[in-house]
């Protein structure tokens, strides 16, 4: 039985607390979904049932929380319900930021802010409730919650569910990277089998306030971010052909990664918007007549469809044929000196080397271990990247910095190109339909959408891929190898924790997300529908979680 005013008001109070993204306070929520999770009998009674994983070394203290609901001990099957329980922060919101997370208040409150006519008409028509965290994603909470307080009570499902509710989405993905781990824990450890993962974050649409139908999303974009660390030769400022500047390196490189459609991608009618330089800059300090010795840029690219070795490969030919072009720019500008003023300038000669991050620091490695021992390095560059992480670097910026003192400790001693990834890495993933679980689960769908539409008025379908989300990690392409980004993602380890081989074992291609109705993510006027989340997605869960375990 769902009773939606218990369903509003556990929402409430979790909207209440508030946990915004990469704060001290987004912890807080893992303990008040405990909370809730004990108010309902069956975890009162099975306390064991019910925990809060930590996240290994995490600055804010933060913990998934789990709840495990055997309805039939001895089947094999599971559905995993998930979603984040952080939102961003609500600077927008001016002298009302702590009315941001009262609902009810903060609706009442919408007309002191700017709305388009969509928020507007919506707010008028006292259908919506405004307010941080209430489509981004408190109701999925309330909404895991009630159906497990539900399947408790009434049974009915000839397999059982687990909840897991993560942290850090709106930042790297921490939670679900963490997730990854215990999931495959957790199956090896009770000898089961996922049948599915439903993902409760509210559903996406580009024009939501012309189109009526409710999707459900398969699918997800990925992300990957190169960072070009291009090291020069320093040289006088009045003798600058004896040296190499690394932002001529820096620049060759821009010009070739920025918005070149040759890094987007098509599949399934989605294509993705071409790369964009998220960070350029060289690392020279202060004034001084020298030219700069070092240059970083990254670049954010998008992708539905990404094969990692032909990425590398393309990344690669990007870095050597920029460094080929500065060489060839430097003669002929050396040239025109010649030819106008007749005295050939004294230059350097420089051969172009591009190397991927492992290559260094494999190199630096090897060196440092030699003189200090086996499996020194490791540790003293797990230790730097830390004590940078105490000083409140972000992950980027430290990227940048690790290359930088690798680099230096490798002895390597030459102007080169070094390739690497910065985090946060998202793979994108999309369902197999032969695949007999996806199969069964579009089948249950199809039921779901006649009985959406019959019972409800409400007409549904499917959507290709959901965006970036915590979806990227549940079905990484065995078919690719992902190696040459996995082990050149600056980092892991140390301030990121991606989960390789965790990843390379989990899959779960009946993965899907099918969330409430909520607009304007991210924005003051950020809401939710009150009858479609109430009167209408949690029958529909109820539906399809039955037909999937006993199917």
């Amino acid at each position: 039985m769902i009773d939606k005013e218990r369903m509003y008001k556990n929402m409430l109070r979790m909207i209440a607390v508030p946990s915004i993204s990469g704060t001290d306070d987004e912890k807080y929520a893992a303990d008040k979904i405990e909370e809730l999770l004990y108010e309902i009998p069956y975890f009162a009674a099975h306390k064991e049932n019910v925990k809060q994983v930590p996240l290994k070394d995490d600055p804010f203290g933060r913990s998934l929380i789990t709840a495990y609901l055997e309805c039939a001990p001895e089947s094999k099957k599971v559905i995993i319900l998930t979603g984040h329980y952080d939102v961003v922060d609500v600077d927008e919101f001016g002298e009302y930021q702590k009315e941001a997370f009262d609902p009810e208040t903060i609706t009442k409150l919408m007309d002191k802010f700017p709305m388009d006519e969509d928020a507007r008409k919506d707010w008028e028509s006292g259908e919506w409730l405004f307010g941080r965290g209430t489509a981004d994603m408190k109701i999925g909470h309330a909404l895991c919650l009630e159906l497990l307080r539900h399947f408790s009570e009434e049974g009915g499902i000839d397999g059982n569910l687990l909840y897991v509710g993560v942290c850090g989405e709106e930042t790297n993905s921490e939670g679900m990277l963490a997730a990854i781990p215990f999931f495959n824990q957790f199956a090896d450890e009770h000898g089961i089998d996922y049948e599915a993962l439903l993902l409760t974050e509210c559903f996406e649409v580009e024009d939501m306030a012309h189109d009526t139908k409710k999707y459900v999303h398969i699918g997800g974009h990925g992300k990957v971010m190169p960072l070009f660390f291009s090291v020069g030769e320093v040289c006088h400022g009045e003798l600058p052909f004896l040296g190499l500047d690394p932002n001529m390196l820096n620049a060759k490189i821009y010009l070739k990664m920025q918005l070149n459609p040759d890094f987007s991608q098509e599949f399934l009618g989605d294509v993705t918007m071409p790369p964009v330089a998220l960070k350029s800059q060289d690392l020279k300090t202060a004034y001084s007549i020298s030219t700069p010795l070092y240059a970083a840029s990254y670049y954010n690219i998008t992708t539905v469809k990404l094969d990692p070795e032909e990425t590398v490969a393309q990344l690669k030919k990007v870095a050597q044929e920029s460094f080929e072009e500065s060489l060839s720019l430097i003669k002929d500008r050396a040239d025109q000196f010649t030819e106008k003023f007749g005295n050939r300038p004294q230059m350097h000669e420089y051969t172009p080397c591009v190397k991927m991050f492992s290559e260094v620091y494999d190199a630096a490695k090897a060196k440092y271990d030699a003189e200090k021992g086996e499996g020194a390095f490791d540790a003293y560059a797990k230790d730097l990247i830390k004590g940078w992480q105490q000083e409140k670097y972000e992950m980027q910026q430290i990227a940048i910095m690790a290359v930088r003192k690798i680099y230096e400790m490798s002895g390597l001693n030459q102007p080169m190109i070094i390739i690497s990834f910065v985090p946060p890495y998202y793979p994108d993933c999309y369902p197999k339909y032969d695949d007999p679980k996806v199969k069964k689960l579009m089948g249950c769908l199809d039921k779901v959408f006649e009985t959406a539409k019959n019972e409800y008025g409400e007409t549904m379908a499917i959507k290709d891929f959901y965006g970036l989300s915590d979806l990227s990690y549940t079905d990484l392409d065995a078919s690719m190898n992902f190696d040459g980004i996995f082990k050149n993602v600056v980092g892991n380890g140390a301030m990121y924790e991606l989960p390789v081989e965790d990843m390379k074992r989990f899959h779960i291609p009946s993965s899907i997300v099918m969330g409430g109705y909520g607009k304007d993510f991210h924005k003051t006027t950020e809401r939710l529908n009150m009858k479609y989340n109430f009167d209408v997605l949690p029958y529909l869960y109820i539906q399809l979680i039955t037909d999937l375990l006993n199917g």
